[in-house]
């Protein structure tokens, strides 16, 4: 697996290889920044040849960091110990305390990291060969649709099962040094949580989405996306997917993974972080800028998607140097890991 793509777009922001901190081990590749733009660790483990790796990310941007790669395909699993930002295509806010799952590759891949709130992560990715390994193995071609297995983490329930097997990776001084036999132990837990998760409550499949009504969806979340601050009334969203209101809640959530309220909560409190971040508004004004009057349900919303409450998130951005602004966003391009041989630690 093509692993080093993140440790190539990390070393672009910054990072340079330094021995591995303590609680990790031989093993383990670090990488450290500390400069104008980032402070902190990356941590990566993959075997040779590169099936499977482990990473551990623990470092701040200044500034908002965007990715556009086009990486190598591969599933992955996350736990976010602390994170603000979005993936794209399809939109996800990336929340704290939260297990993602992802399918990468076969196309693009975009993302941003928000700068000023601690990138706090493990994640567990696996080739489609591994993949297909372990299942002809464990499951003898009873299991085939591992990639919605993965995807669907994060959109159902809070999965506590991988939440703390991956939290415990999480390297802590004093921890012994392990061999690869059991981190491969660790992947091969994983798997075994996601399909027999997906196994013991299935996605069931609803009738096949026309072309007109995914259309029609695309035409109601660019709506959403225009006007998520104004009063949105359900009977108005259905209307514009000339669908019936308990049709279309079903419906987009199927599509988009998520209900209404969430998708509608989301993109405000990512507007709302963009006004904190970028204008001299009130933390009070920037929650009547985003649709709620009351303060304090703004600032809880607000902690639970983005993991800080509005003042601390205002605090975090005035700790860098004095007098000095935000930076630009650090953009890393599909150029950025292109060349990169699978496997390869080497800056």
């Amino acid at each position: 697996m093509e692993k080093s793509v993140h440790s190539s777009m990390l070393r672009s922001a910054g990072f340079v290889e330094v021995p591995s901190s303590e609680g990790l081990g031989g093993l383990w590749h670090s990488y450290r920044c500390e400069g104008r733009e980032c402070t902190g660790w990356f941590h990566v483990l993959s075997p040779d040849p590169a099936l499977w790796s482990i990473s551990i990310h623990d470092f701040t941007m200044r500034s908002d960091f965007m990715m556009d790669v086009e990486p190598p395909s591969y599933l992955t699993v996350t736990w976010f110990k602390s994170i603000a930002g979005e993936e794209f295509s399809p939109y996800r806010r990336l929340r704290p305390d939260s297990v993602w799952g992802q399918s990468i590759g076969g196309g693009p891949w975009k993302g941003v990291a928000h700068g000023g709130i601690p990138v706090q992560s493990v994640a567990i990715e696996i080739t489609p060969e591994f993949s297909a390994r372990f299942l002809d193995k464990e499951y003898a071609g009873q299991f085939q649709d591992v990639e919605q297995a993965f995807i669907s983490l994060g959109s159902i329930d809070e999965f506590r099962e991988m939440r703390a097997l991956l939290s415990r990776l999480w390297p802590r001084p004093g921890d012994p040094e392990h061999s690869e036999l059991y981190y491969e132990g660790k992947v091969l837990e994983a798997m075994g949580l996601i399909v027999e998760r997906s196994r013991r409550g299935p996605v069931v499949e609803s009738r096949r989405l026309s072309p007109a009504d995914r259309e029609r969806l695309r035409d109601v979340v660019s709506y959403i996306d225009d006007h998520c601050s104004a009063r949105l009334r359900l009977a108005d969203l259905a209307a514009i997917a000339c669908m019936s209101p308990t049709k279309f809640k079903e419906t987009f959530k199927r599509v988009n993974g998520k209900t209404l309220t969430q998708y509608v909560q989301e993109r405000r409190m990512s507007h709302a972080e963009a006004l904190l971040r970028h204008s001299d508004l009130t933390i009070e004004q920037v929650g009547r800028a985003v649709g709620y009057t009351c303060p304090s349900r703004f600032s809880a919303l607000f902690k639970r998607e983005v993991g800080v409450r509005p003042s601390d998130l205002r605090k975090a951005l005035s700790a860098w140097p004095a007098g000095e602004t935000l930076a630009e966003p650090v953009h890393i391009h599909a150029d950025s890991a292109a060349g990169l041989e699978r496997g390869r630690h080497d800056p």
